[in-house]
């Protein structure tokens, strides 16, 4: 591996063009050398943009790529298990976003075939790596605040009625791996066991709508 990371992008989501790319671009340890789609022409501008190298039409053309060490997966829910795994087949390190599966069987056979591999597989939380999180973390771990018996976590954002009354968007359709818990629920389960380090004896949860 080179000193920098290089990165192969599956997917032209929005999560990836905004957010991801350009902060892989921005570090000091990473450059995002290919993005594959299967709409090269859309893709054109990011790459342009973002001055990565390479752009694929096919996936497996990407996965195939020598130059390549590490591999971010923003792709539907349900893509998440194929797509990992045959990056990892591929000796490719992986970060999927979250969920990283769309159930537990799903998430061990991932985590099972990276250690196959010796293979850094990650769930793309972002939280975790904020200073406020890390901050309230420590804060927590040193038993600033007592013992915690409690913890209530919240995730909300708004979706265009127009969204919605379509119906068609991957968050809203089950056979995609859509829905409120898998979408934005993984947040308040994430984040209220690794601030506390440890497994809840109790849940219970609420979709306000």
């Amino acid at each position: 591996m080179t000193d920098k990371i290089r990165w192969g992008v599956l997917g032209n989501a929005t999560v990836a063009r905004t957010c991801v790319i350009p902060a892989i671009q921005k570090s000091g340890n990473g450059r995002v050398h290919a993005l594959a789609t299967l709409r090269p022409a859309d893709a054109a501008l990011v790459a342009a943009e973002n001055h990565i190298e390479r752009i694929y039409d096919r996936f497996e053309a990407l996965l195939a790529d020598p130059a390549i060490d590490a591999v971010y997966i923003p792709l539907p829910n349900h893509l998440h298990l194929p797509w990992t795994l045959k990056a990892l087949s591929a000796g490719k390190h992986v970060l999927c976003e979250k969920p990283i599966a769309c159930n537990a069987q799903e998430a061990r056979e991932m985590a099972n075939a990276a250690d196959r591999g010796n293979l850094f597989l990650m769930e793309a939380f972002m939280y975790r790596f904020h200073p406020h999180s890390r901050e309230i973390k420590q804060l927590v771990s040193a038993g600033r605040i007592g013992e915690p018996c409690l913890v209530r976590s919240a995730f909300c954002f708004h979706m265009a009625e127009e969204i919605l009354e379509a119906g068609d968007n991957v968050r809203l359709k089950t056979d995609t791996g859509g829905g409120a818990l898998l979408d934005v629920g993984c947040y308040s389960v994430s984040v209220s066991r690794w601030m506390m380090g440890a497994e809840p004896t109790q849940v219970q949860a609420q979709a306000i709508y």
